[in-house]
């Protein structure tokens, strides 16, 4: 009895576990909803706020800067997106630091992936305004040039970035 009570509460506490880790139960925004606005300072000390990005294509890259699948992420973010479209002056790629780290671990991350763009400080409330919570993060989201989110990623950057890639060049499209 001793043994089956011990292996239920493993398998019970296995699946906690598991259901902390899985996907969400907020489901994310809608596609064509407006995206909730943010304003936050970068790394750079620089007042960054999303809705005086109308008319533009905005990516988001929302990362912990701690994060490993950030870390392996972040790269894949600056050669597949802002490297492929920071010529066109409607596009602007942005990431925001979800984990509200220290400045010198956001430049720490910076560093590690190589980023080129605008990272952002202390942006956990915009990962609870677009996700419903705090435990997604290495999410990518397109907003529209007119403000309506276009693409709310649901996985890992590295496992969307084709579609995150198309949605830019249909949005990119429109003008």
């Amino acid at each position: 009895m001793k043994y089956s009570s011990f292996l239920l509460s493993i398998l019970f506490l296995v699946g906690i576990a598991c259901s902390e880790t899985s996907v969400s139960e907020e489901p994310p925004m809608n596609q064509s909803e407006p995206a909730p606005d943010f304003s936050y300072t970068s790394l750079d000390n620089e007042q960054f706020t999303l809705s005086e990005m109308e008319g533009k294509v905005v990516y988001l890259f929302f990362f912990g800067a701690n994060c490993p699948h950030c870390r392996d992420n972040g790269p894949v973010t600056e050669n597949r997106i802002h490297q492929n479209f920071t010529d066109n002056p409607n596009f602007i790629a942005v990431g925001l630091d979800t984990w509200n780290t220290s400045a010198g671990s956001v430049q720490n991350f910076k560093s590690a992936t190589n980023i080129t763009y605008n990272l952002l400080l202390n942006a956990r409330q915009s990962l609870v305004d677009y996700y419903g919570n705090t435990s997604d993060y290495d999410r990518s989201v397109v907003i529209a040039a007119d403000g309506t989110i276009a693409y709310q990623g649901t996985q890992f950057v590295n496992r969307d970035i084709e579609t995150v890639v198309d949605v830019i060049e249909e949005e990119l499209a429109k003008f």
